[in-house]
């Protein structure tokens, strides 16, 4: 609507047609260097120097650092919780979970957007950044908490007790105890209070989840990512991008923020192991003291980061870019260098959560594995262990032998070793070749976050070679936003699969498998099967009293093979072709160390007035003109621009019309539909429609909330630029 208005208003697309007959080889995104506005002192936004920061303390870099190792803490504390809390223990629906998660990560992609660009244009005399993260992040730490801790719904799952239940007197994990409890419970069995180890039908104590647990999940996983991804986030990695203009020096500070972030990667798993063997059949309580532990550490890392690291001096100048936000993303999806690591960063940031969302379902559904809590554990530490000690050799081969080199050579050497795991059987796994795959993971996220993020900060110096602006916030934004979508793409997609072909929460089972039973002597209760145990809440070597005693927990088993082959094709062939597409990626990528050094000179020669080239394409380095009619011109594509007024205004309402239809299409197959045929619905339709709908419909109308200002009459500038030609008086009548 404000693209329509802005061309109703300015007959926008008559004058630049004009200017187009006249001078084909025009580009409407630059001006001529007589119009290029004065490089770097007369607005905040434009920084003075290329080069700035150049030796960066060691201070700075660990006080930066160790805010990541909470939000680490949180991310893979948060990623498993959703499905072993909400799925598992509290039964909800794997297809109302996955239509939640759709729905709350495509609204929160929109704002990722406004967030990144507010942070750039907007500015404090406490800086850019630091303001949005000591705000926002307390509210983080409370949405974490209570995100993975239900405490509504969960009952006495932290705190249980099993003295009201029968035979719940006699301790089970007594050796002396057990022929008292095996007795009693054959007294109880005998009399029908309780079930037979073999009934085919138990009456459930575990109903489906309420609503109420719908509502729970959706307002505190919304405003966890919220609160702590897009606002949080976003300005904290805008700010690591602007520390230095070092090419060396930005891949040490982004190695020392690795190693907290792996450090912080560790700290829920490590308190995970032991909480685990404390409470082995009692998942909720891991992660309910998991979180609490989480947010002591992030208190501290909060206090660091305010008072260790300072902005830039220009950051705080109360000014900021003044650049609307549909011209800043339309300028960053300009940059080639920047199209070229987004394609990079989907599928390494794929390969990097995989692990995380489906390896909990492979260890216990494939390898068949009851205490699989244990071995998740122990393995994401040895991801962690060799992402620490990969961190060194990855600064040291990148700063060796270059950027690009080492993402190309370390995903190429990977690839294979994951389509070869994919055709090994899911029983015959080793236990040891779990361990490889962790380690190759562990190898290729210190890649991610090392060199990628560096690789950014560089693409903003180009950025700033061409604008004269620093957007650290706008390019962030990919950072969080592509983490939202891979999330819907590595974690939603294979639940609605799985969902598709028969999965079942936890086997079918009430309990069992890490779900804790109400009754201390139960092993599992299944359909078919329980597991009365002696001490069968302490162990999962106690024998079942009843029944064969080697037989497998019937918790482990899915009724359709599918379900197994989905997981095993996600986490290892879909893995295989990413890294394939990183090796691609990163072969075509230009800016070299070299190349970086000629972007920080030509930058400084345009900001001293001079000339500059680019080195990427050895072409005249034209900066835009910050006039209200060029803004106002980079709203609109060049495919847009060549159009009439007319048909421009034509090809927008129709746009407009058909994402307002499709949304309406949504809604009539919402009340069309009931039950598991509305959900999956709703979550295909957030993920096939809902991100479009916001990131192309949002991007056009939504983030021109804050307009370009139209200037006073007095003094705005014409739109026909073809005046002083014989053509002028002719064509800018028409």
């Amino acid at each position: 609507v404000r693209r329509l208005h802005i061309v109703r208003r300015s007959g926008l697309s008559r004058a630049l047609r004009c200017d187009r007959a006249l001078n084909p080889a025009m580009s409407y995104a630059s001006t001529t260097p007589a119009e290029a506005a004065p490089a770097a002192t007369d607005s905040v936004g434009r920084s003075t120097s290329a080069r700035y920061n150049e030796t960066l303390s060691s201070r700075t870099m660990c006080a930066y650092g160790f805010f990541r190792l909470p939000i680490s803490g949180y991310d893979l504390t948060v990623r498993p919780a959703r499905t072993a809390v909400y799925i598992e223990a509290l039964n909800q629906s794997i297809l109302t979970h996955a239509m939640i998660v759709s729905c709350c990560k495509s609204v929160d992609f929109l704002l990722g957007f406004l967030v990144g660009t507010t942070s750039d244009n907007v500015s404090t005399r406490w800086g850019r950044r630091k303001p949005w993260v000591v705000v926002c992040f307390p509210f983080a730490i409370v949405s974490m908490f209570l995100l993975v801790t239900p405490f509504p719904f969960s009952g006495d799952a932290v705190f249980s007790d099993s003295d009201d239940f029968p035979c719940g007197e006699i301790e089970p994990d007594s050796a002396t105890a057990c022929p008292a409890l095996e007795q009693c419970l054959v007294e109880m069995i005998a009399n029908g209070t309780l079930p037979a180890h073999n009934v085919s039908s138990v009456e459930s104590s575990n109903p489906p989840a309420p609503a109420a647990l719908s509502v729970w999940f959706a307002l505190f996983y919304f405003a966890y990512y919220f609160f702590s991804w897009t606002c949080t986030m976003i300005p904290y990695d805008a700010l690591g991008m602007e520390l230095t203009s070092d090419y060396s020096k930005r891949v040490s500070l982004f190695s020392v923020r690795v190693v907290f972030q792996f450090l912080g990667y560790a700290v829920p798993n490590a308190v995970g192991l032991v909480l685990s063997n404390i409470f082995p059949t009692n998942i909720i309580a891991v992660y309910a003291y998991t979180a609490l532990v989480l947010g002591i550490v992030s208190l501290a890392a909060l206090l660091v980061l305010g008072f260790g690291v300072s902005e830039r001096p220009e950051a705080k100048t109360g000014q900021g870019n003044e650049v609307p936000a549909v011209v800043a993303v339309r300028r960053a999806l300009c940059n080639r260098p920047y199209c070229i690591y987004l394609f990079i960063k989907f599928p390494i940031s794929l390969v990097s959560l995989l692990p995380v969302n489906l390896m909990s379902f492979f260890l216990r559904y494939g390898m068949k594995m009851e205490d699989w809590a244990s071995l998740y554990f122990t393995l994401v530490l040895v991801i962690l262990f060799a992402s620490l000690l990969g961190t060194p050799l990855v600064w040291y081969l990148t700063r060796r032998f270059g950027k690009r080199e080492v993402l190309m050579y370390v995903s190429g050497a990977c690839c294979p070793f994951f389509f070869a795991f994919f055709f090994v059987p899911p029983q015959s796994f080793p236990t040891a070749v779990i361990y490889i795959a962790g380690v190759f993971v562990g190898l290729l996220t210190v890649v991610m976050f090392v060199v990628l993020d560096s690789m950014l900060a560089d693409i903003i110096d180009y950025d700033a070679l061409h604008t004269g602006k620093r957007s650290e916030g706008v390019y962030t934004v990919a950072e969080t936003n592509l983490q939202q979508f891979i999330e819907v793409i590595g974690g939603v997609v294979p639940l609605l699969l799985m969902s598709a072909v028969g999965f079942e929460n936890n086997g079918g089972c009430e309990c069992g498998c890490g779900v804790a039973c109400d009754e201390a002597y139960m092993r599992w209760k299944c359909p078919g099967d329980i597991g009365y145990s002696c001490d069968g809440q302490s162990t999962f070597d106690s024998p079942p009293l009843f029944g064969e005693v080697g037989r497998q927990a019937p918790c482990v088993d899915q009724g359709s093979d599918a379900v197994v082959w989905i997981i095993r094709a996600f986490l290892f062939a879909l893995s295989g072709v990413c890294l394939l597409l990183v090796c691609l990626g990163a072969k075509i990528y230009p800016i070299t160390k070299a190349a970086h050094s000629a972007i920080l000179d030509a930058t400084e020669s345009l900001a001293a007035g001079g000339e500059a080239t680019d080195p990427l394409t050895g072409k005249a380095v034209v900066r835009s003109a910050a006039s209200h009619a060029q803004l106002r011109r980079e709203h609109f594509s060049a495919r847009e621009l060549s159009l009439s007024s007319h048909w421009l205004k034509t090809q927008l309402s129709g746009r407009l019309l058909l994402w307002l239809g499709a949304f309406i299409a949504i809604l009539a197959g919402m009340a069309a539909s009931g039950g598991e045929a509305r959900q999956y619905i709703v979550a295909i339709g957030a993920i096939c429609l809902l991100r479009p709908l916001c990131t192309l419909c949002g991007a056009q109308c939504l983030l021109t909330l804050r307009p370009v200002k139209q200037a006073p009459s007095a003094a705005r500038p014409s739109l026909c630029l073809c005046r002083g030609t014989p053509l002028a008086c002719k064509c800018c009548s028409r």
